[in-house]
């Protein structure tokens, strides 16, 4: 799976040595896409706040990415969970959660969780540009109709290995990225911020490069760095 097979240290690090920002304009509206990874170093998160910081500073709006959800019940929660795994092959779990047996290779003490460390994204303050869990699901099952699970679903622990059906890669990349690419670029479409910067995973900003220009923003110039003390 593409998710997963980013997630691996080798993928991490060749993330790590082409880490480039992206700069868009149009009309006036300055847009601006700062790749991220959801686990790595300390140093790289050091650096993404740094460079949302100093953006900030700049007059830029932040908008970031995160699945959350805003069900309360918890019974129709892990309904979901499972809705989704059944699709992607692993759990919305963090990525270093002990239990979370998919990601055992990454859990060790020199990498860290985004959702763990300050990376420069203020979540109170901060436009949540992402789809919800509930809505993702909702959208889906319109799309490709009922997610029907199965007793092994159900008996398979959201943190253990997923076996229980083959995963078809383009209805994971509906779910994973087609959805949420649209959503957030609808919400940067009318949005009424002159400056705008994008913090999202990686794999989502290089296919939003050309889905940015198709909207008439005009690529402005790369800077590509190199991620020191890795």
């Amino acid at each position: 799976m593409k998710a997963q097979g980013m997630l691996t240290k080798f993928g991490i690090n060749q993330a790590n040595k082409s880490f480039v920002l992206g700069y868009y304009e149009k009309e006036g509206r300055e847009l601006a896409t700062i790749p991220m990874l959801h686990v790595n170093k300390p140093e790289f998160y050091e650096m993404t706040k740094r460079k949302i910081d100093s953006l900030r500073n700049d007059g830029f709006v932040v908008f970031y990415e995160g699945i959350n959800s805003d069900v309360t019940d918890s019974l129709q929660l892990d309904v979901l969970m499972r809705k989704f795994r059944q699709v992607t092959g692993f759990a919305l779990m963090d990525y270093m959660d002990d239990e979370n047996e998919a990601f055992k290779s990454l859990q060790q003490k020199k990498f860290v969780s985004q959702t763990d460390v300050d990376y420069g994204v203020n979540v109170d303050t901060d436009h949540h540009a992402d789809l919800y869990l509930e809505q993702m699901i909702e959208i889906y099952e319109e799309h490709y109709g009922e997610i029907v699970l199965t007793d092994c679903d159900y008996k398979t622990g959201l943190g253990k290995k997923y076996k229980c059906a083959k995963i078809d890669e383009n209805k994971e990349y509906y779910l994973l990225n087609g959805l949420r690419d649209a959503h957030v670029l609808d919400e940067i479409e009318k949005s009424t911020a002159k400056k705008i910067v994008l913090v999202y995973g990686r794999i989502h900003i290089m296919d939003l490069h050309s889905k940015i220009q198709k909207k008439g923003w005009e690529h402005q110039r790369e800077k590509s760095e190199h991620v020191r003390n890795f």
